[in-house]
């Protein structure tokens, strides 16, 4: 039970030198305001478009009450191939070099100061623990993405189990495609298509400064309509196609859809490769 002390007591406060005197009492615990956990709670979320210049794609989950305190607040990033969380990564040994500081501990002394407080005062203290300095990564979008989760409608927890999830495809031969899908609140929020070529290396290079070929810069552009389409209708199993595999569902779309269709597919019907 989480408690907000309304009253900052400050000293006895004493009237007079008379047996008359009155002095004001602390408060007992029943005269003290708590979040009242019986109340029914409202899921919001709002996630950045694109990446940030660190290749992260912030997200931000709020539970309000109808009282309109927050009483859970998550906030977390995306990696660029939404394989892993920024949350994750900060604690994987022999990434230090990717944080100077420990983001998964800040951002939790963070979602701790903040439960307790106002909705409408929630951006607010975001900003303040950015201009304060109370942390090292940049609260202020957060902020910013706390303002545009809660002007929006409380979102419905879909069918999905929260995690990361990965298939690789039995094909033989190269290149070896692969997909990941990032899953947040039971809805696929992020989805990245890629493979491997036979050296191990990847078949769009997210991190090559060299000019991608032809082929590569067209496969990719199918693989992010598809990406984007996926994000709309949060099911793999609702296009249509002809018998050769092409489909009219996703304008622009003119690649076989089903080994990205296989791919989503077999990747949900697994359990997650780990948490968010």
């Amino acid at each position: 039970m989480f408690k907000l002390i309304l009253i900052f007591l400050t000293g006895l406060l004493l009237t007079g030198c008379t047996n008359n005197e009155t002095v004001q009492e602390v408060p007992t615990d029943e005269e003290i305001s708590v979040i009242d956990e019986s109340l029914p709670v409202s899921i919001y979320f709002a996630i950045r478009e694109g990446l940030d210049d660190n290749r992260w794609q912030n997200f931000i989950t709020i539970s309000v009450n109808s009282d309109d305190i927050i009483t859970d607040i998550s906030l977390n990033s995306i990696s660029q191939l939404a394989n892993n969380s920024r949350r994750n990564v900060a604690q994987l040994e022999g990434f230090e070099d990717l944080f100077e500081y420990d983001f998964h501990e800040q951002a939790d002394m963070l979602e701790e100061m903040l439960i307790g407080t106002s909705r409408h005062d929630l951006a607010d203290a975001l900003l303040a623990a950015y201009t304060d300095e109370l942390v090292d990564f940049n609260a202020a979008e957060f902020a910013d993405l706390a303002t545009i989760a809660l002007a929006a409608t409380p979102i419905e927890i879909g069918s999905y189990v929260d995690g990361i999830y990965m298939s690789l495809s039995t094909d033989d031969g190269y290149p070896n495609y692969f997909v990941y899908l990032f899953v947040i609140n039971g809805h696929i929020q992020a989805i990245h298509f890629n493979a491997f070529n036979s050296d191990d290396s990847l078949k769009y290079d997210i991190f090559s400064e060299t000019t991608l070929s032809e082929e590569v810069t067209l496969w990719r552009y199918q693989a992010e309509l598809f990406e984007r389409s996926l994000l709309e209708t949060q099911d793999p199993l609702v296009y249509t196609f002809c018998e050769d595999g092409f489909t009219t569902d996703i304008p622009g779309f003119y690649f076989n859809v089903m080994p990205f269709i296989n791919l989503v597919t077999d990747a949900l019907s697994r359990n997650p490769i780990t948490n968010p």
